[in-house]
């Protein structure tokens, strides 16, 4: 069964949908949403996430960062320690609503950049899910420009011209500076997670850099293990043409349920 409700601290003030398991649940998971278009574009897969899982007894929630989606403030109010400020109520809410049970953070794509930098800074072991995360935040804003100059000038949207740039706009999103500033300074690869930490990697097929991760977590000391999804299953979410219509990975989401229902907390 699921429901929405607000939370947090008025005026930061957040929206989120919890996915209650009606029978025992034998834990919780607190889905966190990418930034901008994509965030929007994975909505009905991480909403299949949390179903999916509360079904097989898993309590889930899933909200939007202050300053996105339905929760309050805007896209200028949108920057990092915020969104580490909403990890904690966040994290504490799925906390009262799941009581004693094994508690694991999800990420997709960007949004592995505040929640790897929020498990960081935590004293005791974490047990994330990343999914596709980002690994580097200059090639993640870097992306995002690029295709922010495609959008306004390649693809058609704009048959009598080019349309003007905006110094605040990115991606059809206003985004505060200070936002892409931390973004661009993240580098998975110099945290470390705390001692006793696991990490489970879904990925489509396997990248460099998050080669280079699984290589630096495990060096410190972090277990590690890997999902493989159906790589032609993957939505490509730098194509310029599909931008705002990316497909549902309808097999990959079957897959990834199989594997964290069967295992979790193991």
């Amino acid at each position: 069964m699921s429901g929405p409700l607000f939370f947090g601290e008025a005026p930061h003030t957040l929206f989120g949908m919890v996915h209650r398991s009606l029978t025992a649940a034998r834990g919780a998971m607190l889905i966190c949403h990418p930034l901008l278009q994509d965030g929007l574009n994975s909505h009905r897969g991480l909403w299949t996430v949390a179903e999916g899982l509360a079904k097989a007894g898993t309590h889930a929630l899933r909200f939007d960062w202050y300053g996105s989606g339905d929760s309050g403030g805007n896209g200028e109010q949108l920057e990092l320690p915020g969104m580490l400020s909403d990890l904690q109520h966040a994290d504490a809410l799925l906390a009262s609503v799941s009581g004693h049970v094994p508690r694991r953070w999800m990420a997709l794509r960007s949004a592995a950049i505040p929640l790897l930098t929020y498990a960081s800074r935590q004293r005791g072991p974490v047990d994330l899910v990343l999914w596709e995360p980002c690994v580097s935040g200059r090639d993640l804003v870097s992306g995002w420009r690029a295709m922010h100059h495609l959008q306004l000038s390649k693809v058609g949207r704009f048959p009598h011209g080019h349309a003007p740039p905006s110094e605040d706009d990115l991606l059809g999103f206003r985004v505060c500076p200070g936002l892409l500033e931390s973004l661009e300074a993240f580098d998975a690869c110099r945290l470390r997670l705390p001692a006793g930490s696991r990490v489970l990697m879904v990925m489509w097929k396997s990248h460099s850099g998050q080669d280079r991760l699984i290589e630096h977590l495990r060096g410190a000391g972090t277990t590690v293990n890997s999902l493989l999804l159906d790589v032609d299953d993957g939505p490509n979410v730098m194509d310029p043409e599909r931008f705002e219509h990316q497909s549902f990975p309808r097999r990959s989401i079957t897959q990834l349920l199989g594997h964290l229902n069967g295992s979790a907390h193991a």
